[in-house]
Protein backbone atom coordinates (compact mmCIF):
# COMPACT_ATOMS: atom_id res chain seq x y z
CA UNK A 1 0.00 0.00 0.00
CA UNK A 2 2.80 2.41 0.93
CA UNK A 3 4.72 1.59 -2.25
CA UNK A 4 1.63 2.24 -4.36
CA UNK A 5 1.06 5.58 -2.65
CA UNK A 6 4.66 6.64 -3.23
CA UNK A 7 4.43 5.64 -6.90
CA UNK A 8 1.23 7.66 -7.31
CA UNK A 9 2.76 10.71 -5.63
CA UNK A 10 5.79 10.48 -7.91
CA UNK A 11 3.60 10.16 -10.99
CA UNK A 12 1.59 13.24 -10.04
CA UNK A 13 4.75 15.21 -9.34
CA UNK A 14 6.13 14.27 -12.76
CA UNK A 15 3.30 16.12 -14.44
CA UNK A 16 4.11 19.39 -12.61
CA UNK A 17 6.19 22.01 -14.38
CA UNK A 18 9.84 22.34 -13.38
CA UNK A 19 10.93 25.98 -13.08
CA UNK A 20 14.63 26.77 -13.49
CA UNK A 21 16.46 30.12 -13.33
CA UNK A 22 18.19 31.47 -16.42
CA UNK A 23 21.78 31.06 -15.26
CA UNK A 24 25.07 30.47 -17.08
CA UNK A 25 26.71 27.51 -15.31
CA UNK A 26 28.74 25.53 -17.89
CA UNK A 27 30.37 22.25 -16.91
CA UNK A 28 33.43 22.90 -19.10
CA UNK A 29 36.59 24.12 -17.44
CA UNK A 30 37.27 27.86 -17.75
CA UNK A 31 39.16 28.51 -20.97
CA UNK A 32 38.40 25.10 -22.45
CA UNK A 33 36.03 26.57 -25.07
CA UNK A 34 37.78 29.17 -27.21
CA UNK A 35 37.04 31.26 -30.28
CA UNK A 36 40.23 32.33 -32.02
CA UNK A 37 39.95 35.72 -33.70
CA UNK A 38 41.88 37.02 -36.69
CA UNK A 39 44.20 39.97 -36.13
CA UNK A 40 42.29 43.23 -36.17
CA UNK A 41 38.93 41.99 -35.00
CA UNK A 42 39.63 42.72 -31.34
CA UNK A 43 40.18 46.38 -32.17
CA UNK A 44 36.87 46.74 -34.03
CA UNK A 45 33.97 47.03 -31.54
CA UNK A 46 30.55 45.50 -32.13
CA UNK A 47 27.14 45.93 -30.54
CA UNK A 48 25.09 42.85 -29.66
CA UNK A 49 21.35 42.75 -30.34
CA UNK A 50 19.14 39.81 -29.32
CA UNK A 51 15.85 38.59 -30.74
CA UNK A 52 13.86 35.75 -29.19
CA UNK A 53 12.51 33.92 -32.25
CA UNK A 54 11.71 30.56 -30.66
CA UNK A 55 8.59 28.80 -31.93
CA UNK A 56 7.13 27.95 -28.52
CA UNK A 57 3.64 28.45 -27.11
CA UNK A 58 5.02 30.44 -24.22
CA UNK A 59 8.40 32.17 -24.11
CA UNK A 60 9.18 30.72 -20.68
CA UNK A 61 9.15 27.12 -21.98
CA UNK A 62 12.73 25.85 -22.29
CA UNK A 63 12.34 22.08 -22.23
CA UNK A 64 10.52 18.89 -21.37
CA UNK A 65 11.15 15.94 -19.07
CA UNK A 66 9.78 12.46 -18.44
CA UNK A 67 8.88 10.59 -15.29
CA UNK A 68 9.08 6.90 -14.47
CA UNK A 69 6.02 6.20 -16.60
CA UNK A 70 4.34 8.00 -19.48
CA UNK A 71 4.03 11.25 -17.55
CA UNK A 72 5.85 14.29 -18.97
CA UNK A 73 6.47 17.72 -17.53
CA UNK A 74 7.48 21.05 -19.01
CA UNK A 75 10.67 22.83 -18.04
CA UNK A 76 10.11 26.57 -17.67
CA UNK A 77 12.52 29.43 -17.11
CA UNK A 78 12.33 32.20 -14.56
CA UNK A 79 13.85 35.19 -16.32
CA UNK A 80 13.79 37.26 -19.50
CA UNK A 81 15.58 35.46 -22.33
CA UNK A 82 16.85 38.48 -24.37
CA UNK A 83 18.48 40.11 -21.34
CA UNK A 84 20.02 36.82 -20.21
CA UNK A 85 21.40 36.06 -23.66
CA UNK A 86 22.83 39.53 -24.17
CA UNK A 87 24.55 39.44 -20.77
CA UNK A 88 25.95 35.95 -21.36
CA UNK A 89 27.10 36.56 -24.95
CA UNK A 90 28.69 39.85 -23.93
CA UNK A 91 30.61 38.04 -21.20
CA UNK A 92 31.72 35.19 -23.50
CA UNK A 93 32.66 37.46 -26.41
CA UNK A 94 34.62 39.77 -24.11
CA UNK A 95 36.47 36.77 -22.66
CA UNK A 96 37.46 35.75 -26.20
CA UNK A 97 38.79 39.20 -27.04
CA UNK A 98 35.83 41.02 -28.62
CA UNK A 99 35.13 44.66 -27.79
CA UNK A 100 31.40 44.84 -27.10
CA UNK A 101 29.88 48.33 -27.11
CA UNK A 102 26.24 49.37 -27.38
CA UNK A 103 27.44 52.51 -29.20
CA UNK A 104 29.21 50.60 -32.00
CA UNK A 105 27.95 51.07 -35.56
CA UNK A 106 28.70 47.42 -36.37
CA UNK A 107 25.92 45.23 -34.96
CA UNK A 108 25.77 41.48 -34.44
CA UNK A 109 22.08 40.55 -34.37
CA UNK A 110 21.61 37.14 -32.76
CA UNK A 111 18.24 35.40 -33.04
CA UNK A 112 17.71 32.45 -30.74
CA UNK A 113 15.47 29.88 -32.45
CA UNK A 114 16.25 26.95 -30.16
CA UNK A 115 17.01 26.94 -26.44
CA UNK A 116 15.76 23.62 -25.17
CA UNK A 117 16.60 21.03 -22.53
CA UNK A 118 15.31 17.46 -22.47
CA UNK A 119 15.44 15.14 -19.47
CA UNK A 120 14.98 11.41 -19.98
CA UNK A 121 14.29 9.58 -16.70
CA UNK A 122 16.21 6.36 -16.15
CA UNK A 123 16.32 3.61 -13.54
CA UNK A 124 19.45 4.92 -11.79
CA UNK A 125 19.52 8.54 -12.95
CA UNK A 126 18.33 10.92 -15.64
CA UNK A 127 20.03 11.89 -18.90
CA UNK A 128 19.97 15.61 -19.73
CA UNK A 129 20.47 17.09 -23.19
CA UNK A 130 20.58 20.77 -24.14
CA UNK A 131 20.26 22.29 -27.61
CA UNK A 132 20.88 25.91 -28.65
CA UNK A 133 20.51 27.35 -32.16
CA UNK A 134 21.61 30.91 -32.91
CA UNK A 135 21.01 32.36 -36.38
CA UNK A 136 23.06 35.58 -36.64
CA UNK A 137 23.46 38.60 -38.89
CA UNK A 138 26.38 41.04 -39.01
CA UNK A 139 25.14 44.44 -40.16
CA UNK A 140 25.45 48.15 -39.47
CA UNK A 141 22.99 50.69 -38.13
CA UNK A 142 22.12 51.82 -41.63
CA UNK A 143 21.00 48.35 -42.66
CA UNK A 144 23.94 47.00 -44.67
CA UNK A 145 24.23 43.23 -44.16
CA UNK A 146 27.80 41.94 -44.30
CA UNK A 147 27.41 38.28 -43.31
CA UNK A 148 24.92 35.86 -41.81
CA UNK A 149 24.74 32.25 -40.69
CA UNK A 150 23.56 29.88 -38.00
CA UNK A 151 25.48 28.40 -35.07
CA UNK A 152 24.55 25.29 -33.10
CA UNK A 153 25.58 23.92 -29.72
CA UNK A 154 24.68 20.90 -27.59
CA UNK A 155 25.27 19.79 -24.01
CA UNK A 156 24.94 16.42 -22.24
CA UNK A 157 25.15 15.20 -18.67
CA UNK A 158 23.62 12.73 -16.21
CA UNK A 159 22.07 13.67 -12.90
CA UNK A 160 19.14 13.57 -10.53
CA UNK A 161 15.56 13.46 -11.74
CA UNK A 162 14.04 16.97 -12.12
CA UNK A 163 17.28 18.62 -11.08
CA UNK A 164 17.32 22.34 -12.10
CA UNK A 165 21.12 22.53 -11.94
CA UNK A 166 21.54 19.75 -14.50
CA UNK A 167 19.15 21.57 -16.84
CA UNK A 168 21.14 24.79 -16.43
CA UNK A 169 24.41 22.94 -17.10
CA UNK A 170 23.44 21.37 -20.41
CA UNK A 171 21.84 24.59 -21.66
CA UNK A 172 24.91 26.59 -20.62
CA UNK A 173 27.27 24.14 -22.34
CA UNK A 174 25.18 24.30 -25.49
CA UNK A 175 25.02 28.11 -25.39
CA UNK A 176 28.77 28.48 -24.91
CA UNK A 177 29.53 26.17 -27.84
CA UNK A 178 27.01 27.97 -30.06
CA UNK A 179 28.48 31.36 -29.11
CA UNK A 180 31.99 30.14 -29.94
CA UNK A 181 30.72 28.76 -33.25
CA UNK A 182 29.35 32.20 -34.15
CA UNK A 183 32.73 33.85 -33.68
CA UNK A 184 34.67 31.03 -35.37
CA UNK A 185 32.71 31.46 -38.60
CA UNK A 186 35.17 32.38 -41.34
CA UNK A 187 32.64 34.44 -43.27
CA UNK A 188 31.81 36.44 -40.16
CA UNK A 189 35.44 37.20 -39.39
CA UNK A 190 36.22 38.21 -42.97
CA UNK A 191 33.18 40.51 -43.11
CA UNK A 192 33.99 41.92 -39.68
CA UNK A 193 37.47 42.95 -40.84
CA UNK A 194 36.44 44.42 -44.17
CA UNK A 195 33.13 46.09 -43.20
CA UNK A 196 32.96 49.87 -43.19
CA UNK A 197 29.92 50.36 -40.95
CA UNK A 198 27.94 53.58 -41.06
CA UNK A 199 25.38 54.93 -38.67
CA UNK A 200 21.85 55.67 -39.85
CA UNK A 201 22.35 58.97 -41.64
CA UNK A 202 19.04 60.38 -40.45
CA UNK A 203 20.23 60.39 -36.83
CA UNK A 204 23.25 62.61 -37.40
CA UNK A 205 21.39 64.88 -39.79
CA UNK A 206 18.45 65.38 -37.43
CA UNK A 207 20.74 66.25 -34.55
CA UNK A 208 22.68 68.77 -36.64
CA UNK A 209 19.56 70.21 -38.26
CA UNK A 210 21.00 69.67 -41.73
CA UNK A 211 18.57 68.91 -44.55
CA UNK A 212 18.68 65.33 -45.76
CA UNK A 213 16.57 62.65 -47.35
CA UNK A 214 15.05 60.27 -44.86
CA UNK A 215 16.43 56.74 -45.02
CA UNK A 216 15.23 53.81 -42.94
CA UNK A 217 15.98 50.11 -42.96
CA UNK A 218 13.47 47.58 -44.22
CA UNK A 219 14.21 44.32 -42.44
CA UNK A 220 13.24 40.83 -43.54
CA UNK A 221 13.71 37.44 -41.78
CA UNK A 222 17.34 36.49 -41.18
CA UNK A 223 18.56 40.02 -41.59
CA UNK A 224 18.25 40.62 -45.35
CA UNK A 225 18.12 44.40 -45.13
CA UNK A 226 18.27 47.20 -47.64
CA UNK A 227 18.01 50.96 -47.82
CA UNK A 228 14.85 52.50 -49.09
CA UNK A 229 13.19 55.89 -48.92
CA UNK A 230 10.60 56.32 -46.21
CA UNK A 231 7.21 55.04 -47.32
CA UNK A 232 4.91 58.00 -46.89
CA UNK A 233 1.82 56.32 -48.34
CA UNK A 234 -1.15 56.28 -45.92
CA UNK A 235 -1.29 53.46 -43.37
CA UNK A 236 -3.77 52.06 -40.92
CA UNK A 237 -2.59 52.16 -37.28
CA UNK A 238 -1.95 48.41 -37.50
CA UNK A 239 0.21 48.74 -40.62
CA UNK A 240 2.20 51.59 -39.10
CA UNK A 241 2.76 49.52 -35.95
CA UNK A 242 4.29 46.78 -38.11
CA UNK A 243 6.82 49.28 -39.50
CA UNK A 244 7.62 50.63 -36.04
CA UNK A 245 8.23 47.10 -34.76
CA UNK A 246 10.72 46.49 -37.56
CA UNK A 247 12.65 49.61 -36.63
CA UNK A 248 12.63 48.70 -32.93
CA UNK A 249 14.09 45.28 -33.78
CA UNK A 250 17.05 47.15 -35.27
CA UNK A 251 17.62 48.98 -31.97
CA UNK A 252 16.36 52.33 -33.28
CA UNK A 253 16.00 54.97 -30.56
CA UNK A 254 12.84 56.79 -29.50
CA UNK A 255 13.85 60.07 -31.19
CA UNK A 256 14.28 58.34 -34.53
CA UNK A 257 10.96 56.51 -34.16
CA UNK A 258 9.17 59.76 -33.43
CA UNK A 259 10.80 61.35 -36.49
CA UNK A 260 9.74 58.43 -38.66
CA UNK A 261 6.14 58.39 -37.42
CA UNK A 262 5.84 62.16 -37.83
CA UNK A 263 6.29 61.74 -41.60
CA UNK A 264 3.48 59.20 -41.96
CA UNK A 265 -0.24 59.65 -42.65
CA UNK A 266 -2.99 57.41 -41.29
CA UNK A 267 -6.12 56.51 -43.20
CA UNK A 268 -8.23 56.01 -40.08
CA UNK A 269 -8.15 57.06 -36.44
CA UNK A 270 -6.84 54.87 -33.64
CA UNK A 271 -9.34 52.56 -31.99
CA UNK A 272 -9.10 51.32 -28.42
CA UNK A 273 -7.79 47.99 -29.75
CA UNK A 274 -5.09 49.82 -31.72
CA UNK A 275 -3.91 51.65 -28.61
CA UNK A 276 -3.81 48.38 -26.66
CA UNK A 277 -1.81 46.73 -29.47
CA UNK A 278 0.76 49.56 -29.55
CA UNK A 279 1.07 49.45 -25.76
CA UNK A 280 1.46 45.64 -25.76
CA UNK A 281 4.23 45.97 -28.38
CA UNK A 282 6.22 48.11 -25.96
CA UNK A 283 6.23 51.23 -28.16
CA UNK A 284 7.30 54.32 -26.15
CA UNK A 285 4.43 56.62 -25.24
CA UNK A 286 5.97 59.57 -27.07
CA UNK A 287 5.94 57.54 -30.29
CA UNK A 288 2.30 56.53 -29.73
CA UNK A 289 1.28 60.15 -29.15
CA UNK A 290 2.97 61.20 -32.37
CA UNK A 291 1.24 58.39 -34.28
CA UNK A 292 -2.18 59.41 -32.92
CA UNK A 293 -1.57 62.92 -34.28
CA UNK A 294 -1.19 61.49 -37.80
CA UNK A 295 -4.80 60.22 -37.86
CA UNK A 296 -7.44 62.15 -39.85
Amino acid sequence: MLAAALLLARSVRAADDLVIPLKFVPTTKPGHVQAELRDGISSKPVAIAIEDARAVKSKDIVGEGTGSGDQTFRIRSAGYMPVFLKTTLTDRFSTWGVQVSDAADLVLLVRVTRYYAHEAHGFMNSTFTGEVQLPWVLQDRAGHVYAEGTALGTGHTKGRWRNPVNCEEVLSDALELAAAAVLRDGGLQEAWLTASPEHLTAVAAERSGAPQSKVVMQSTPMGHAAHRSVDTSPHTPSQLLTQVKKLRQQQMGTDLLVAYVSKQDLTVAFTADDLVAWKAAGVPETVVREAVKRAP
